[in-house]
């Protein structure tokens, strides 16, 4: 057998028929186990579903991995024993294999109950209401961020925009309903916020404790987040004026100055709806204390910017409005005026406005920035209210929705989608990169912040300060009225008391009359109560309104507007140069059907070529619709923008404070 060689010659045979893996047994294996591996980890950040199929690959490459490294005939050899074994055990086979049962059984409802999403917890913010939908998209953010390792939500932020006249009687109120003489809500509040995003400490310092004592809450933190200068914004085409002669140390007064030497009219929001122009106010209203003549030139102050917005075509209200309507004007070319505003609006203007024209917003405009460090400085408050459900968890949800904001995400989500200024004081830039337009300068955020009490001397100064009011009051008494708004009351009631709560709102320096339109165009509208002062009004409006107000015919809406803004022009022809405000609003539940007779066949286009008469200069048009009337659907928008107003879109449970809105900003109370 030695001398022949065939042993040799057998055993290099078997060599050679053995397959290529029999010679890598522990490559296959690593490989194997390792994508096994892979897959086991990856079950940790995949949804449910996703997980039971990775587990099963896993499974089954680790066991071709050790197959590979043992053969398969190995495992032959290994079950033939094992049952071998088992059939001469039987007792503690039948042992082990409940307990294993068991034990899995448990250990799957454990597992299945870590990886359940429990509910996340609610957190209410309360944002501005000018950038709220940038707001909303940094609450989304904040979600995103703070999941579970199974990718679960653990919080669920309800954010909602409110102005600062409303914010700050909701919080004066408690949040809590005020009641009237029925005791039904006046207010219609969302809910109480467990955190406010607030423009200012001076906003907090305002409407909390010791001021706000006794209203049910407390601050129980405020974190400063982020800032926006103050900035007079000029359009592009006019900036360069500005530019030669203007320079980094102008006041806000030189600013307006050099505007206005450059022909261009200078306009603010109002201080009662907007607190960057409360801001700039205060601003103004200093440099007229240190030329010493703080009452004539604060006066001769507010008529000149109510008559440079009057020229330019803008409305009153909050800044967002102002340069919505401005956005809409530079379409074609810019108008030729400076806006007193804060670096956030600016470079924000025109992406929350309603209905936006194509090709409108081409316009950029230009900063200039007063000497001052003045701005908004956003505070994160977190909020505790006395008589609410104690909830440790909200509580909880908002502390860490506050500290969020100061990380590096959150300070990114607030610069890209609000666009305002982080705590490092750097400009805020887009998606794709700075912003362009705005100077790589840093401002300290937080530096010139104003004092509430500074902010408060100013309103008592705007009030005695600024233009008188002449508010008409047009209000639908078609037979649509009569039908019922919510609960027993009719929607002619409903309109009554709000018109008589929106007459609260107009000093005694202010004149407000009212009328009604119904029945057929020609026929009306009829006075209800002749012009007069506000104080009278008060007086005689709730009898006349009980008296005259009966429901009934048809809606002759457009007549009855070329009447009323008629007889605003007949009260004082001076046009673009009254002292008065002058303003109609317009409260109806219906579109324009007039039945017959005269000013049956006005259109929309026939009273928004009136309102570009000279005659008609500085009469404002505002509407509230109610009902089936919409300010989205119809030409309503159209016609109060064509007339320097706004249109709202509300409902009769909202009514009243959509009045009293708008009457403050009017009446400055």
């Amino acid at each position: 057998m030695g001398a022949t060689g065939q042993p040799a010659k057998n055993t290099e045979r078997r060599e050679g028929s053995r397959p290529w893996w029999g010679d890598h047994r522990t490559t296959v294996f690593a490989v194997f186990g390792t994508v096994a591996g892979i897959c086991t980890a990856a079950m940790g950040v995949v949804d449910r579903g996703t997980q039971i199929v990775l587990l099963v690959v896993s499974v089954g490459l680790f066991l071709a991995g050790l197959a590979g490294l043992v053969r398969v005939r190995t495992y032959a050899r290994w079950f033939a024993a094992a049952w071998t074994w088992a059939k001469g055990h039987r007792i503690v086979v039948a042992v082990v294999t409940v307990v294993v049962l068991a034990g899995s059984t448990g250990a799957a409802v454990a597992l299945q109950s870590a990886r359940s999403c429990e509910d996340p917890t609610e957190v209410a913010v309360m944002v501005p209401e000018d950038g709220a939908a940038g707001f909303a998209a940094v609450a989304d953010a904040f979600e995103r961020d703070s999941v579970t390792p199974f990718s679960c939500p653990r919080y669920h932020v309800t954010t909602f925009g409110m102005g600062w006249p409303a914010l700050r009687a909701a919080f004066e109120s408690g949040w809590g309903a005020a009641a009237g003489q029925d005791g039904a809500a006046s207010l219609d509040l969302g809910p109480r916020p467990d955190a406010w995003l607030a423009e200012s400490m001076a906003q907090v310092d305002i409407v909390a404790p010791p001021r706000g004592a006794g209203t049910g809450f407390t601050v129980s933190g405020r974190t400063l987040v982020a800032g926006s200068p103050l900035v007079l914004a000029v359009p592009e085409p006019h900036a360069q004026a500005l530019r030669a002669t203007t320079g980094t140390g102008d006041t806000v007064q030189e600013l307006m100055a050099a505007a206005g030497a450059a022909g261009l009219d200078v306009v603010r929001g109002n201080p009662d709806a907007s607190f960057a122009a409360a801001l700039h106010t205060e601003r103004l209203y200093a440099g007229s204390r240190s030329a010493g003549t703080e009452p004539a030139a604060r006066e001769a102050l507010e008529l000149d910017l109510g008559h440079a917005l009057e020229r330019a075509g803008l409305p009153l209200g909050t800044d967002g409005a102002l340069l919505c309507r401005l956005d809409e004007l530079s379409e074609e070319e810019p108008p030729r005026v400076a806006v007193l505003t804060s670096e956030r609006a600016m470079v924000d203007r025109g992406a929350a406005c309603p209905a936006r024209a194509a090709g409108a917003g081409d316009g950029t405009l230009v900063p200039f920035y007063p000497e001052a460090a003045v701005g908004l400085d956003y505070q994160a408050v977190e909020l505790t209210w006395a008589d609410a459900e104690p909830s440790g968890r909200r509580a909880a949800a908002a502390a860490a929705f506050v500290e969020w904001l100061g990380t590096s995400d959150g300070q990114e989500a607030l610069d890209r989608r609000v666009r305002v200024r982080g705590v490092d004081g750097r400009p805020p830039s887009g998606d794709d990169g700075p912003l362009p337009g705005l100077p790589d300068t840093v401002v300290e955020t937080g530096a010139g912040i104003v004092a509430d009490t500074r902010v408060l001397a100013m309103e008592e100064q705007y009030r005695a300060a600024r233009r008188p009011a002449r508010v008409l009051v047009l209000v639908d008494s078609s037979a649509s009225m009569g039908r019922p708004a919510d609960g027993d009351r009719l929607r002619i009631d409903v309109a009554e008391r709000g018109v008589l709560g929106a007459l609260d709102h107009l000093s005694g320096s202010d004149e407000v009359g009212i009328w009604s339109f119904s029945g057929n165009a020609g026929s009306s509208p009829r006075p209800v109560l002749d012009v007069t002062g506000s104080e009278e009004a008060r007086r005689e409006a709730p009898k006349l309104l009980r008296d005259e107000l009966r429901p009934e015919g048809h809606t002759p809406l457009y007549d009855a507007i070329d009447a009323t803004t008629s007889e605003l022009v007949r009260l004082d022809p001076d046009g673009a140069s009254r002292r008065h405000l002058t303003a109609l609003v317009v409260l109806t539940d219906g579109e324009n059907h007039p039945g017959d007779g005269p000013g049956a066949e006005l259109t929309a286009s026939d009273l928004m070529r009136s309102a570009r008469t000279e005659a008609a200069a500085g009469v404002r048009v505002y509407v509230v619709a109610v009902g089936e009337a919409s300010c989205q659907v119809s030409d309503l928008r159209r016609i109060a923008a064509e007339w320097d107003g706004e249109c709202w879109d509300t409902s009769f449970g909202e009514l009243e404070g959509t009045l009293a809105g708008l009457f403050g900003q009017l009446g400055g109370r």
